[in-house]
């Protein structure tokens, strides 16, 4: 009898321990994995500094219905799943990556794509829609006029609104030239960088900063389909957060 109750109070204890300390469990959990390079806005790394990180940490990516217990606490709050039948492609990836680092100043960022990937007959990517959320303590945009009307190369630039106080920016791929987009992927041999061309957004809301990119056929890149994206994009951001 006494081995038995010995016994049921270690078990309670390992689950109290496991209850009290499930943060730290769920981030040792994920795997890490060797990675190069860094996912970030071409256009705005002027303002967020995100192409200036340093002691970068990649971890194995997750699947989007396993994110709210694999990925930490400080991040699970910002991802959600976005309905996939309303993507104007057909979706046969979805994935939650992690990628840590520290900015200039020392202080730790966590980043958190979110990939919904179509791919073609050969299982390469041909459509996507990327979700990027990044830690920060500052408004990138506090300082940024807002005023182009084209990008660098030339694309069209367009201030909207994500909430009556909040702007997000969308970059529209109207030329044929365009900005190097950046998100991460998979492969054999660990997280790599994909440079690529994409619609973007850009915004800060809540202490993240949002970059978004999307890739869709160009027959259904039209302004109804722009704003179909805007629409997504906001609802995303904007859901209700536990």
């Amino acid at each position: 009898m006494v081995t038995k109750s010995v016994t049921r109070g270690s078990l309670a204890l390992i689950l109290m321990s496991s209850l009290l300390f499930g943060c730290s469990m769920d981030q040792s959990e994920l795997k890490k994995e060797r990675g190069t390079g860094l996912a970030y806005s071409e256009y705005f790394k002027g303002y967020d500094g995100l192409d200036e990180r340093e002691d970068v940490t990649y971890y194995k990516p997750v699947q989007l219905d396993e994110a709210d217990t694999s990925l930490p606490e400080v991040v699970r709050s910002r991802v959600h799943e976005l309905n996939p039948d309303k993507l104007p492609f057909n979706v046969d990836e979805e994935k939650a990556y992690l990628v840590t680092s520290k900015d200039k100043d020392g202080k730790l960022r966590n980043q958190v794509q979110i990939s919904y990937i179509g791919k073609d007959e050969y299982e390469q990517p041909e459509a996507f829609l990327i979700i990027s959320i990044t830690d920060s303590d500052k408004d990138p945009l506090a300082s940024f006029a807002g005023t182009d009307k084209v990008d660098t190369v030339g694309n069209e630039f367009k201030k909207e609104q994500l909430t009556e106080d909040v702007p997000i920016y969308q970059q529209i791929l109207t030329t044929d030239s365009a900005l190097i987009y950046k998100y991460y992927e998979e492969t054999e041999k660990g997280i790599a960088t994909v440079g690529t061309s994409a619609n973007e957004f850009y915004t800060y809301y809540k202490g993240h900063i949002y970059h978004i990119g999307y890739w869709i056929d160009r027959d259904k890149k039209d302004e109804n389909m722009q704003e179909t994206m805007l629409q997504l994009v906001r609802e995303y951001i904007l859901s209700p957060h536990e």
